[in-house]
C-alpha cells in the first residue's frame, strides 16, 4: 500500500492477488462510498407544469438535467463496478470513474460559486448605480440652487450698482407707475354744459364802483392754431375746481396754473393765470377765464388759452377743493408762513370751514388740509409777497404747490409710492400711461430741485378796477403777456412777478 501512490508497476515474480486480499477490498469500498458521498445530487427536478420559462431558467434547467444524467451514469457505473469481481482492470476503471466524478463535482461547485459571485456583483453594481444616480441628482440640485442664487445676486448688483442697471430698473418702475396712473385716475367726462354766455356777478362785483366799459372797445387777441410748443418742453394745465352747489355739472376753476417741465433748460416752472382775466372764448362771449371749464370742459380750456396766449397744453390734471384738502392731510400737512393779517383773518372768518381749526397764528407753522384750503382762498388780505386781492391769492396758490413739492422731496420712494396710490383716485386727467411715462422721464432728466414762478398778467401789464357787463375783470396787454409767457416757459428767464 505504501508504494501505490508512487509506482503503478508490479513485479511479475511477486504477483499480488487482489481478489483474495480482504484488506484491499475493504479499503476499496470505503473509497467508493466516499466518492459517492461527494457527488451532489439535485434535490428537485424542474416542474414540467411550467410551460413558459425565461432564457436563464431554461439554461439552468438544462444544466441540472445534464448533471442528473451524469450522476445517474456514475451511479450505474458504480453499481456495475460493485457487482463485478475486483480485477486490476476493474480497479483501474473504478478509480478513473471516481476521478471523473470528483472533477465533475468540483466543476459544478465552481460554477455555483461563479453564479453566486456574478449575482452578488450584479446586485452591488445595481445598488452602486442607484446610489450614484441619487448622488448625481442631489449634486445637480445643489448646483442649480447655487446658480440661481448667484444669478439673483448678480441681477441685484447689476440693477443697484451699475448705470445701465439703474436705467432698466427706473424704466420698469416708470412703466409700473404709468399703468397704475392710467387705471387709478379719473377721466374727464361729458356733463351738461352751463347755459351759454351766463355772466357770474358776485357780491363783490355788486359792491364795486369800478368803471364799466364796452367790450367792443377791447382789442382781444385771436391767435390761430393749437398754440406754441417746442421739443423737450411739456406744459400741463393744473386746475382747482370749486363745484359747490353745481350738482353733477362742472364748477368754476379758481386755480389755473401751467406747470412746465423744460428738459432743455433743466427746469421746473409754475405760471399762475389770474381767474378774473378777460379772455375771448371760442363759441361764446368774452368772459372771465375761470368760467371756461364750466362752459365747455377741458377742450374749451385748451382752445381758449391757445387763442389768447398762443400756448400749447400737453395735458391737464384737475382736483376739486374737497380732494385737495384730503391730499394735504395725507401728506401730513404743510408748513406755511402767515402774516399777522392773514392769521387774524383766518381765525375770525369762515374761510377755515371747521371752527376747531381756527387756531392759526402769525409765522411759520404746520397747517392741515382744512386750514391750507382756507388760506388758499384769501383775497382781502395781502399775501406774504405783498400782493393783495386776486394777485395775492395766485401767489398763495404757488406757495402751496411749492410747499407740496418740498414735502414730497423729504419723503423716500416707498412713502411716495404709497401716497401716489392714495392720491390718484382723487385726480381727473386726460394724460394716459404713455403721457405719464414721458412726463416722468422728462422730470427726471431735469434733475431740478427748485421751482421757478411767474404770474400772468404780470405786474404793470394790465388794467384793473374795470367792469364788463357788471363783472369785475382784469384786461391785460395780451401781446406783452404772451411774449413774457413764452420767454419764461421756453427760454431761460426766471424772473418772478
Amino acid at each position: 500500500m505504501d508504494n501505490l501512490g508512487k509506482d503503478n508497476t508490479f513485479d511479475k515474480d511477486n504477483k499480488f492477488d487482489i481478489e483474495n486480499d480482504p484488506e484491499f477490498n475493504a479499503n476499496f469500498y470505503k473509497n467508493i462510498e466516499k466518492v459517492l458521498e461527494n457527488i451532489d445530487m439535485p434535490e428537485e427536478l424542474p416542474n414540467p407544469s411550467i410551460d413558459i420559462l425565461t432564457e436563464e431558467e431554461a439554461a439552468f434547467n438544462e444544466l441540472q438535467e445534464e448533471e442528473t444524467e451524469e450522476a445517474e451514469e456514475a451511479d450505474e457505473a458504480d453499481m456495475e463496478a460493485a457487482d463485478k469481481p475486483l480485477t486490476s482492470q476493474n480497479l483501474e476503471a473504478a478509480a478513473a470513474q471516481a476521478d471523473l466524478a470528483e472533477e465533475s463535482s468540483i466543476e459544478d461547485e465552481l460554477m455555483d460559486i461563479s453564479s453566486m459571485l456574478a449575482k452578488q456583483v450584479s446586485e452591488e453594481l445595481d445598488t452602486g448605480a442607484a446610489e450614484s444616480s441619487k448622488k448625481q441628482s442631489i449634486f445637480l440640485l445643489q448646483n442649480s440652487v447655487l446658480l440661481s442664487i448667484l444669478c439673483i445676486l448678480g441681477f441685484c448688483f447689476f440693477f443697484a450698482f451699475t448705470k445701465p442697471g439703474n436705467g432698466i430698473l427706473m424704466k420698469i418702475g416708470i412703466n409700473i407707475g404709468a399703468a397704475i396712473w392710467e387705471t387709478s385716475t379719473n377721466n374727464f367726462t361729458d356733463v351738461a354744459y352751463a347755459d351759454k354766455d351766463i355772466d357770474y356777478i358776485d357780491e363783490e362785483d355788486l359792491k364795486s364802483d369800478a368803471e364799466e366799459i364796452d367790450p367792443e372797445t377791447i382789442d382781444l387777441p385771436n391767435y390761430s392754431g393749437g398754440g406754441k410748443k417746442e421739443k423737450g418742453v411739456y406744459n400741463i394745465l393744473v386746475l382747482g375746481e370749486e363745484a359747490i352747489g353745481q350738482g353733477a355739472g362742472r364748477g368754476r376753476t379758481d386755480v389755473i396754473i401751467i406747470a412746465t417741465i423744460n428738459t432743455n433748460t433743466k427746469s421746473l416752472k409754475l405760471t399762475s393765470l389770474m381767474r378774473d382775466t378777460l379772455v375771448k372764448i371760442p363759441g361764446y362771449k368774452e368772459n372771465k377765464l375761470n368760467v371756461v371749464y364750466e362752459l365747455g370742459g377741458i377742450d374749451l380750456m385748451y382752445k381758449t388759452l391757445a387763442q389768447n396766449f398762443d400756448i400749447h397744453l400737453d395735458g391737464s390734471v384737475l382736483v376739486n377743493f374737497k380732494n385737495f384738502e384730503k391730499i394735504i392731510d395725507e401728506l401730513g400737512g404743510l408748513e406755511i408762513t402767515l402774516t399777522a393779517a392773514e392769521a387774524k383773518y383766518l381765525r375770525t372768518t369762515n374761510y377755515i370751514s371747521n371752527p376747531e381749526y381756527r387756531t392759526v397764528v402769525e409765522g411759520k407753522q404746520l397747517m392741515n388740509g382744512n386750514q391750507v384750503l382756507g388760506y388758499s382762498r384769501i383775497r382781502k388780505r395781502a399775501a406774504i409777497t405783498g400782493n393783495n386781492n386776486d394777485y395775492g391769492r395766485t401767489d398763495r396758490h404757488r406757495i402751496i404747490l411749492n410747499a407740496i413739492f418740498e414735502k414730497c422731496k423729504s419723503k423716500d420712494k416707498v412713502e411716495l409710492a404709497g401716497l401716489m396710490l392714495k392720491f390718484l383716485p382723487m385726480l381727473t386727467t386726460d394724460i394716459d400711461a404713455n403721457g405719464f411715462e414721458t412726463l416722468l422721464d422728462a422730470y427726471l432728466q431735469t434733475g431740478a430741485t427748485s421751482i421757478e414762478q411767474l404770474r400772468i398778467p404780470a405786474n404793470g401789464t394790465f388794467r384793473d378796477n374795470i367792469k364788463v357787463r357788471g363783472m369785475s375783470v382784469l384786461i391785460p396787454d395780451y401781446e406783452v403777456n404772451t411774449n413774457m409767457l413764452h420767454d419764461f416757459i421756453f427760454g431761460n428767464k426766471n424772473e418772478q412777478n
